[in-house]
């Protein structure tokens, strides 16, 4: 005999499941937090003012969107590392991916490798800024933002964004800071944003590093997208994007769309050395249908853990930002490689299915034949997407010697940002 649950029916809702084998378990579920974001914390909140990497914030009046509508103002969560030159023309937008942040650097960042005092991006010298991306929920407006028109959260009433639309936030508060000339530099959809400084706001950019992006993303990944996005709708706890307001939250659904996102992010060469056919080494997260897998017990893992940190309704919205995105939109493809004003490094992955290594190769052909200046550099990693963030020493041979081009001398007068 089981002992009575006893169930907080104030704010959370304790869901009891069976097992094939008849035991039961309890399913994954978010820790509770606040009222409006019961399971978001930011990332690295903590900070003295003025302090290198401190978490700031930004307001950037109006917003006009790419397809229609209009944000009545967006706030930014944005940091910086080192300070702007007098020049005002030394700094390095660094763009994160999919559910990333704004923590690029420093204890926890993201692609702390190479952006610190001596590294290929030198806080010692660039002025470094990177922001929570529009459509988040580290900080920036996104669908768990609070709508001012209703006082409750936006969620499906946000509206459709574009790899375009976050872009223009970021220039709102790069101009903000003062920034005359800036380097943008990503990954992944990351890498997408810097292609779009490249060509919308060329005005602006001194040098483009698009890393593991390519102009569109193929139908292979978009219908995967789509199976993620699928699979939140799906959950009974969704509830029509409204679950922020109804005190759930769709735990469950939003697991199985990372596993299925940790699919892309590998590689079958990465997967088959790292798992093969092992059994599992880690306790399972869900009931066991003829044992488990390892790798099965790895995207079990990485679907709970995103569940603490990331919300669902950002998720669609973001992949759906991803799928969107074509670099030629409104002109083709002669007409926005014209617009590029500045030098371009692209780098590929070996194994990335993602954004194959070949589509990069294309686009760095592409780029040669406008008359541009660019240059291609190849990660020789088994890692798949996921390789820019992990494989530090081949991310610092491919970025390092582009990067080192535009080393600004050391600085004894600065415009008064950092």
């Amino acid at each position: 005999m089981f002992a009575p649950l006893k169930l907080n029916l104030r704010r959370e809702r304790v869901v009891v499941k069976q097992r094939f084998d008849g035991s039961i378990y309890i399913p994954i579920a978010p820790p509770s937090g606040s009222a409006s974001t019961p399971h978001l914390t930011l990332v690295g909140g903590d900070g003295s003012p003025g302090a290198p990497g401190v978490l700031k914030w930004f307001a950037s009046g109006p917003i006009s969107l790419e397809l229609g509508g209009q944000l009545p103002s967006v706030t930014v969560a944005y940091r910086t590392w080192g300070k702007l030159n007098a020049a005002r023309d030394n700094a390095v937008f660094i763009l994160h991916a999919l559910t990333g942040d704004s923590l690029a650097t420093g204890e926890g960042g993201w692609w702390s490798p190479i952006i610190g005092p001596g590294l290929p991006v030198d806080t010692d010298r660039h002025f470094v800024v990177c922001a929570n991306i529009l459509g988040g929920c580290q900080g920036t407006t996104g669908p768990a933002s609070i709508d001012p028109l209703t006082g409750r959260p936006y969620a499906m009433r946000f509206p459709l964004i574009t790899i375009g639309d976050i872009v223009t936030v970021h220039r709102r508060l790069a101009e903000h800071l003062g920034i005359e000339r800036l380097i943008a530099m990503g990954g992944s959809i990351g890498g997408c944003q810097a292609l779009e400084w490249a060509t919308r706001h060329a005005d602006m950019v001194t040098a483009t590093v698009a890393v593991a992006a390519t102009p569109t993303l193929g139908p292979m990944l978009i219908a995967l997208n789509e199976a993620g996005r699928r699979a939140v709708m799906a959950d009974p706890d969704w509830r029509g994007g409204e679950y922020a307001s109804e005190g759930v939250f769709p735990a469950e659904g939003l697991a199985i769309a990372r596993m299925v996102a940790m699919t892309q992010f590998h590689s079958p060469e990465s997967m088959g050395e790292r798992f093969g056919r092992k059994p599992a080494t880690r306790p399972s997260l869900y009931p066991s249908f003829g044992g488990t897998f390892d790798v099965e017990g790895y995207v079990h893992y990485h679907g709970a853990a995103l569940v603490r940190r990331f919300d669902a309704n950002s998720h669609l919205y973001l992949t759906r930002a991803m799928d969107l995105y074509d670099l030629y939109r409104d002109g083709g493809k002669q007409k926005w490689l014209a617009e590029i004003q500045a030098p371009v490094l692209v780098v590929g992955i070996r194994s990335d299915w993602l954004y194959p290594a070949a589509d990069v190769r294309e686009l760095h052909r592409d780029l040669l034949a406008a008359g541009k200046e660019a240059e291609y550099a190849e990660l020789d990693s088994p890692n798949g997407h996921d390789a820019f963030l992990k494989d530090w020493d081949l991310m610092r041979e491919a970025v390092s010697p582009f990067l080192e081009r535009f080393r600004p001398a050391p600085e004894t007068a600065f415009a008064g940002h950092g």
